[in-house]
């Protein structure tokens, strides 16, 4: 006993120092940084708590960094109280290297700079720089960046760098150990090495001698051991991200090499990439692709290992089980009944430089997959239709997501990553056919780049009991021995080691070479203060601990996986919450109300779930946009903020208000009308600052109800009855005119003036039928229009059942002035457009997609060469992915300018009013994206350009407004 109570104390003492040690460091922190960059409350901490795998740490603290300097202060101060960081960029990792349960760094929105070298040949990168805009920038020079990852529209490049991603096309030979430049690297003891800068090297090599000597050693000793060389030389043949990159010991001879090299697929444990430069490679301009189906495995790995020679971009390999997921997909193309297993799918891309060239290989490849007709039960032959292509991949695409959509709820969707010899390929499949059988995992799936021998396979898994989790454990141990030993493959592909793989890192490699990296963490990291357990971790049940739980919480986000494609667009990324996070707050707030009425919650826990309770109101529900635009991302379709409005409508009280507006619309937006231009009045009165003051006190006052006043507020709209159309196009009793259309202004364009500071003063309703008028189609306006609205308003206010009366009213109203539907209906919103449009399909056009489809072919158009912005509507993007937006505006104007990350403006309706912060948040990027000369910018619904103009310094306008211009 007295043994016991011995070590009790000193644990106790241990966790006393580490607490003291940390609150020191927190101090200290404060010290160097803002407040603001400094998060500390429950919710917020919880949130940051996943990343896309199945693992969950909830840190201590998390520091939002603006810049290098910043960094390097934290660093130093980690060492001075061995306190662990852990780097986190898109946090889309799947073996979960992007969580901990000490301090978490995350990038603010200023680590994004791009910098385009020798004519696009070169690409200088930030790590906060997500993959798609990097080849977004480079797609004018006809290249992009060597990773392709399925993430790359979420991931930024510090994660695809530091797990050393590459994806469906990429292949070894262009991923970013192999296009590698130079890199910025920030060490654990703070010192800074850019290797582009030769002082920077010399000045690293003077000041880490003992660094740069043990590379140099190791590099000896993995030379001169011909066992270690080629069994390095041999798992490098492969797609391999297991264990640090020891084949820069062996391919490099400089220590500064070496340890750039070492930093790719690092994941965040030996340094921080402060930016990295990559030779890009050149897109190739023409495509096929093609998809066939075999009866047998093994005649698809055979005919793979023919076209390895060839000049093939990608083969996908898919089993009978995955093409029998995407079903519905696949109908498209090809007829086939219920796989098995044993089939297979290739889906086949093929590409070139010219057309001649592309021919050629068609010919050529199509000839070799000839020799295998005998197990070809179907085909779609090779097409260059790009519409048909996209499909095509959204067949392989699909997959995942088909699974996870399709899993029990509470369970989780775990997609391993494996690589095997080529010749092996199909053995290797059969025998992990088996393996599932065995371990019941009957719904599991296969698919991967079949040129790399590069397997995925995705299944679903509870860890709700201990009987699952000792399936699961027996199950990887068995692919472990299966990939690591019986094939000499890699257990970590392109995914990472995390801490899913790290306890398997010696049994893939062997004891002398897994030393060889100990040693590399140690000399990097000596203190072990960067994300420590990931990659090196003696603890064989690592990947065993802190299992994510996925407990039941609402239909429509049950199926989430939390993978994070849906945080690259969400409008409040940067100011509270992303819908990701939305739901594991939601999720662990329910659960923890579920224990509290069994009794079984602590005081603390009781306190900890009345502050999420109270945060969340703020952080999940008022600060989210509720726009649509996660489920345009999601890789199962979840509204995340069709979710937060069904808890608004729960929560709603008030009912006889929002039905009192309904029923009084035209008298309420007149109101509103005098109260703009009376606000309006009162601000040149009182000047911007007093009026922005006054007005932030009445809202305070008010509890929100009355708006926070901006200096890009319009005046109020010129009722149309005073000046505007034809009285006898108002009532479509126009003749002569062979084509019509009717014509729903918004609200907001009923309300609101033409921005003050554009030079066309002229309401939207003038402009169009200035329009309309060159082109001969009668203008038609409903009579009762000021009564109008699409329910949008009620909609974002959890009010549906208001929403839907007042949309029916607009649709009932349209429908008679359109003859039943003999003539177009239009409105000048998108959101309104696609409101409506989810209530009745097809049963009315944007503004934009009408004018390009019925206005524009019949009008001369002159270009104009000014440079213009563009932004592209949230609503615009879910409808049709802004074509006809963007279309037009090209069809309009030479430079059309579409800034970077910026896919929602957060003025979400009328939320702009009364959380300006969101709005400002959202558009953050924008105003250090205007060309010098551009003076104006253009979209398509006008809450947007209010916010967009106050955050640009430039007036924007509906591109109605640009056509009219340009057109005659």
């Amino acid at each position: 006993m007295s043994n016991k109570f011995c070590h009790n104390g000193i644990e106790n003492e241990r966790i006393t120092m580490l607490e003291e040690s940390f609150s020191s460091f927190v101090t200290a922190v404060k010290d160097v940084l803002e407040e603001s960059q400094i998060i500390s409350n429950t919710l917020q901490r919880y949130a940051y708590g996943t990343d896309a795998s199945f693992y969950r740490l909830v840190p201590k603290l998390i520091i939002n960094i603006d810049n290098e300097q910043q960094l390097i202060d934290v660093i130093k101060l980690s060492n001075q109280y061995l306190v662990p960081l852990t780097f986190r960029a898109a946090g889309t990792s799947l073996s979960g290297q992007a969580i901990t349960d000490s301090v978490l760094i995350v990038l603010s929105p200023q680590w994004n700079k791009i910098d385009i070298l020798q004519q696009g040949k070169k690409v200088k990168l930030q790590p906060g720089v997500i993959g798609a805009h990097a080849n977004r920038a480079l797609a004018s020079y006809g290249r992009k960046i060597g990773p392709d990852p399925a993430s790359i529209n979420s991931c930024k490049v510090g994660g695809i760098a530091a797990n050393n991603s590459s994806g469906m096309c990429c292949g070894v030979k262009h991923n970013s150990y192999h296009t590698l430049a130079d890199i910025r690297v920030i060490m654990a003891n703070g010192s800074v090495l850019d290797t582009a800068n030769l002082l920077s090297r010399e000045q690293f090599v003077r000041q880490n001698p003992e660094l740069i000597q043990t590379l140099s050693n190791l590099a000896e000793q993995v030379k001169s051991d011909t066992e270690l060389s080629n069994k390095i030389a041999h798992k490098y043949r492969l797609k391999n991200t297991m264990g640090y990159g020891v084949n820069a010991l062996l391919e490099y001879t400089d220590p500064i090499d070496i340890l750039s090299h070492l930093m790719i697929g690092s994941e965040g444990t030996l340094g921080f990439i402060s930016d990295i430069t990559y030779h890009t490679i050149a897109v190739e301009q023409y495509s096929a692709v093609g998809l066939f189906v075999f009866d047998d495995i093994e005649a698809s790995c055979q005919l793979v290992q023919m076209l390895a020679h060839e000049s093939v971009a990608a083969i996908e390999l898919m089993d009978g089980t995955a093409l029998n997921s995407v079903t519905d997909k696949l109908n498209e193309f090809i007829a086939v009944n219920s796989l098995s297993p044993r089939h297979a799918g290739l889906l086949i891309e093929i590409s070139s430089q010219t057309a001649q060239e592309l021919n050629n290989k068609l010919t050529h490849i199509t000839a070799l997959i000839g020799q295998y007709d005998t197990s070809l039960i179907a085909e779609h032959a090779f097409t260059q239709n790009k519409d048909d292509i996209e499909k095509l991949w959204a067949i392989r695409k699909g997959m995942f997501p088909a699974v996870g959509a399709a899993r029990a709820i509470g369970t989780t969707v775990i997609i391993e990553d494996v690589a095997l010899p080529l010749p092996d390929l199909a053995t290797g499949v059969q025998q992990l056919h088996q393996l599932f059988e065995r371990s019941g995992y009957h719904d599991a799936i296969i698919f991967g780049h079949a040129l790399d021998g590069n397997l995925h396979f995705v299944f679903s898994q509870s860890f709700n009991e201990q009987v699952e989790v000792e399936r699961y454990h027996q199950f990887m141990a068995a692919v472990a021995r299966l990939i690591a030993v019986d094939f000499q493959g890699s257990l970590k592909a392109e995914h990472g080691t995390g801490r899913n793989m790290a306890p398997f890192v010696e049994l893939e490699w062997g004891q002398d070479i897994y030393q060889v990296m100990k040693s590399i963490k140690a000399a990097f990291d000596p203190l072990n203060i960067l994300n420590p357990g990931v990659i090196i971790n003696d603890d064989a049940n690592a990947h065993l601990l802190n299992l994510k739980s996925l407990p039941q919480a609402d239909c429509i986000i049950d199926k989430c996986i939390e993978c994070g494609f849906c945080e690259s667009v969400c409008p409040s990324k940067n100011y509270t919450l992303t819908p990701r996070q939305r739901i594991a707050v939601w999720r662990h707030i329910g659960e923890l109300t579920e224990q509290q009425q069994q009794g079984l919650l602590s005081n603390d826990a009781l306190a900890e779930l009345k502050e999420l309770k109270q945060a969340y109101q703020f952080y999940g529900i008022d600060s989210c946009a509720t726009t649509g635009l996660c489920a345009h991302h999601c890789p199962v379709g979840i509204d995340t903020g069709k979710f937060i409005q069904g808890v608004k409508e729960q929560n709603h009280q008030a009912k006889w208000l929002p039905q009192f507006v309904a029923n009084n619309y035209d008298k309420v937006l007149w109101g509103a009308n005098k109260a703009v231009n009376l606000v309006a009045s009162s601000a040149r009165i009182l000047g911007p600052e007093k009026t922005k003051t006054l007005f932030k006190g009445l809202n305070k006052l008010s509890v929100n109800n009355i708006p926070k006043w901006q200096t890009s507020w319009p005046n109020g709209a010129v009722h149309q009855h005073k000046k505007g159309v034809n009285p006898a196009s108002i009532d479509g009793a126009g003749t002569g005119h062979q084509q019509k259309v009717v014509f729903v202004t918004s609200c907001v364009n009923r309300v609101f003036a033409a921005d003050s500071h554009a030079k066309d003063q002229r309401s939207i309703t003038r402009v169009l039928a200035s329009v309309l008028e060159k082109a001969n189609i009668e203008l038609i306006i409903p009579e009762s229009v000021n009564s109008l609205c699409c329910g949008k308003p009620w909609l974002s206010k959890g009010n549906n059942s208001v929403a839907k009366q007042k949309a029916h009213q607009l649709l009932d109203e349209v429908n008679r002035a359109s003859e039943n539907g003999r003539w177009p209906v239009v409105i000048d919103a998108s959101p309104c457009e696609m409101t409506l449009n989810q209530l009745k399909p097809l049963s009315v056009l944007e503004l934009s997609q009408y004018l390009l489809i019925h206005v524009a072919p019949l009008l001369n158009i002159t270009k104009t060469k000014e440079p213009i912005m563009l932004h592209k509507t949230c609503s615009s993007i879910q409808q049709d992915g802004a074509k006809a937006l963007t279309t037009l505006a090209q069809l309009c104007c030479e430079n059309v300018v579409i800034p970077n990350d910026i896919n929602c403006c957060g003025f979400a309706g009328d939320k702009g009013f009364f959380l300006p912060e969101l709005n400002k948040s959202a558009l953050a990027p924008l105003a250090q994206q205007i060309p010098q000369n551009c003076q104006r910018g253009v979209s398509n619904s006008r809450t947007c350009e209010i916010g967009l103009s106050e955050h640009s310094g430039l007036p924007y306008q509906s591109i109605v407004y640009l056509l009219d211009e340009v057109s005659n």
